[in-house]
Formats: C-alpha cells, sequence, structure tokens
C-alpha cells in the first residue's frame, strides 16, 4: 500500500487533469480552484463504497445535512441489523454534505472516475484491505467497527498522498 501511494504522491497535475477531475464542466482556474475539495474528498468517497460493497451494504445514500452528533450507545445498542448499525457509524463530511460551500454531490461521479482511470491502486488497497477482513470471520458489528478503523488510516495515507500531489501542481499550467 505504502509503495503504491508513494507513486501516486509524485505525480505533477495540471490544469488539463483538474478540469478532468470536474468532468470538463468548469475550465482553468475555476478548475484549478476545486482541485482540493475533489482531491481530498474522492478517495474518502471511493473508500466508502467499497467498504459497503465489502458488507453487502447498499450504495452511499444520497447526500443529507451533516448531522455532528455521534450516535449513543443506546441508539447503537438499538439498531436492529447491521446495515442500521453501520448507517450510524458511518464516517461523515461536512464536504460530503448538503452544506458543503464547495461541492454538489453531482460533482463527485466525475473526480471518482478520474480516479479510477489515473490512480487505480486506491480502490484496489480499500478493497483488498476489506476483502482480508471479510474473510478473517463473522460479518458483525465488531467487524463493522475493524472496517471502519481501517477505512480511516487508510483515507489518512490517501490524503497525505493527494496533499503531495497539490503541493506538485504545475502552476504555469494556470492562465490568470
Amino acid at each position: 500500500m505504502d509503495t503504491e501511494l508513494e507513486k501516486i504522491s509524485k505525480i505533477c497535475m495540471n490544469t488539463t487533469d483538474f478540469e478532468a477531475l470536474t468532468g470538463n464542466i468548469v475550465k482553468d482556474l475555476v478548475a484549478a480552484a476545486m482541485k482540493y475539495p475533489l482531491m481530498t474528498e474522492t478517495g474518502p468517497v471511493i473508500g466508502l463504497t467499497e467498504l459497503r460493497a465489502a458488507l453487502n451494504l447498499g450504495p452511499l445514500p444520497p447526500w443529507r445535512h451533516r448531522n455532528v452528533t455521534k450516535p449513543s450507545e443506546q441508539e447503537l445498542g438499538s439498531a436492529s441489523t447491521l446495515e442500521e448499525y453501520y448507517d450510524l457509524k458511518e464516517p461523515k463530511s461536512k464536504m460530503r454534505s448538503l452544506d458543503s460551500w464547495w461541492l454538489l454531490e453531482k460533482n463527485m461521479a466525475p473526480a471518482v472516475v478520474y480516479f479510477d482511470e489515473h490512480f487505480p491502486a486506491i480502490r484496489k488497497i480499500f478493497r483488498g484491505k476489506f476483502k482480508k477482513i471479510r474473510e478473517e470471520g463473522v460479518k458483525d458489528r465488531k467487524m463493522v467497527d475493524r472496517m471502519i478503523e481501517e477505512y480511516s488510516a487508510i483515507k489518512e495515507k490517501v490524503y497525505k498522498a493527494m496533499e503531495k500531489i497539490l503541493n506538485n501542481f504545475d502552476k504555469k499550467s494556470v492562465n490568470f
């Protein structure tokens, strides 16, 4: 995992790449402005998609307003299915909510396509880790908790790789 992310972190992107990341709906300076939220949120979206798939859950739910309160022990205890339990615990982000100042839900689909084409190792890393955990035991709350912990650890490593790419950005490619 670390070797793949190290390779990714050395990539130097330019404005054309960021335009593609947005699905070519904006150009140049606007695409460059969207690079940070898209580069930092797409990895987590891929990770959560793979996490849900490993648990045989449906796709990511539509964006909602962000609820910053953590579920209580009583709420967690009263979840009658593994999916209800997971839904209470699924990691959230303001950037991936209706409260985002930068992104709309529809901005994520082209970014995911871009990542799958240019950084396929990210999906492979998440999928491989979750598959390994899934094969190790019974699908229960402990497994959900472990997968969420692994998701968080991988997400941080992916985030660091994306930060390095953002620092490698070819600033000469932006037309001011």
